[in-house]
């Protein structure tokens, strides 16, 4: 009877669904959990064929899931936070079964005997729940280096891509440089300058090909593959309108969920119970402290939660200005591809030289970049925004 009432009394200092989180995990061994996320991805032979010919050679498929499943494996991050779930647990067991094991009287509803036990378990039950969290905390993390690290070497052949069209523009007017000196209508001054602009394009084209080797080989090292490894990333992100967000609902939503929001939580209930099981031979004074840590712990979750919450309003905001960069590079593309029509005509009928043709193509394909690179950071503003404690 007496751990009847024993139990009743923590139930009422600590929330119900806290305990029977902990129990139903602890009698399942539950010791880890799964990070789902996703981006919207897609992989056509088109898009495929021109990353391939960046690097002249066929290479393998990795997809996003692929990658951030050999990060989770590789992480030591997360394989100390999963031990760390361990050793909680069977700590928390083993408070458990002190706890059952020890006497407990009761005066007038207050404990009177073996309340090292009860703080134990309490304290034991807190880090227990905080490690699992952690735990969650550092897969979700992992995830969205992959991504970004995975969604960078998109940018770095995308910037390749650009260099070698520069490249073709800079060998042509440099061919055109040569023909007018031949002839004495160009200065060499002018034909040197055209010949320097070449050389520098075709060290700029080197130099965005070792770009596009490191970015795959800050990949290579989260997933634990060797530096100097190349695959063909499969799941370009593509723009596709957010839903609509009630931003202060949402904001709500994820409070509870946030790990950094529940430490802080935590150390609410750690302070409390300091000040609960206070060991008063520690003098009055201790006591007062105690009790200040309380309140300032608090303070911190009020700050913490205000932070968080401004946080998310602001990185709407940017989702939201991304939304309208968007549709004003749709606006410019569709210009661009007009001009690039027109010029088509004209040189096929022999009005413009193809240098000016080639200018116009490349217009259209820095546009297209550009879109598909402002589709890749919203595609991470909208993975920041389901789990912003991931950054």
């Amino acid at each position: 009877m007496k751990q009847k009432v024993a139990a009743t009394l923590l139930v009422l200092t600590m929330s119900s669904g806290l305990i029977s989180t902990v129990q139903a995990d602890s009698a399942a061994g539950s010791t880890t959990g799964n990070t789902s996320a996703s981006i919207s991805g897609t992989s056509s032979a088109a898009v495929i064929s021109k990353t391939a010919s960046v690097t002249g050679q066929a290479l393998p498929p990795l997809t996003l899931k692929q990658a951030a499943e050999w990060a989770q494996t590789n992480s030591y991050n997360t394989r100390t936070a999963e031990r760390d779930v361990e050793r909680r647990r069977i700590e928390f067991k083993n408070a458990e079964k002190d706890l059952g094991n020890a006497f407990v009287d009761f005066i007038d509803g207050e404990y009177v005997g073996d309340e090292s036990s009860w703080r134990n378990y309490n304290s034991s039950t807190l880090s227990y729940l905080a490690s699992k969290k952690q735990a969650q905390f550092a897969k979700d993390q992992i995830y969205f280096n992959v991504m970004k690290s995975y969604q960078s070497v998109f940018v770095a052949e995308n910037q390749v891509k650009n260099n070698l069209e520069a490249l073709e523009i800079a060998q042509a007017e440099e061919k055109i440089a040569l023909a007018k000196f031949a002839r004495g209508k160009l200065s060499e001054y002018a034909k040197n300058e055209s010949t320097q602009a070449r050389s520098q394009a075709e060290q700029t084209v080197e130099q965005g090909k070792i770009a596009l080797q490191k970015s795959r080989d800050a990949l290579n090292f989260l997933m634990g593959q060797p530096n100097g490894t190349a695959y063909e990333m499969v799941d370009r992100p593509v723009y596709k309108e957010p839903k609509k967000l009630d931003i202060e609902i949402h904001i709500q939503q994820l409070m509870d969920m946030n790990p950094n929001l529940w430490k802080l939580e935590d150390s609410i209930k750690t302070s409390e119970l300091n000040v609960r099981y206070f060991d008063f031979n520690s003098g009055a004074g201790a006591y007062d402290l105690a009790k200040m840590d309380v309140d300032t712990a608090k303070e911190e979750l009020d700050k913490g939660q205000k932070d968080f919450a401004e946080s998310l309003r602001n990185l709407y905001a940017t989702v939201k200005e991304n939304q309208k960069k968007y549709a004003q590079l749709e606006e410019s593309l569709r210009t661009a591809k007009e001009g690039l029509e027109l010029s088509r005509k004209k040189w096929a009928r022999g009005l413009i030289i193809e240098l000016e043709l080639k200018n116009n193509q490349l217009k259209v394909d820095q546009i297209e970049r550009q879109m598909e690179e402002l589709a890749i950071e919203l595609s991470q503003n909208e993975y920041t925004l389901s789990k912003p404690w991931s950054t």
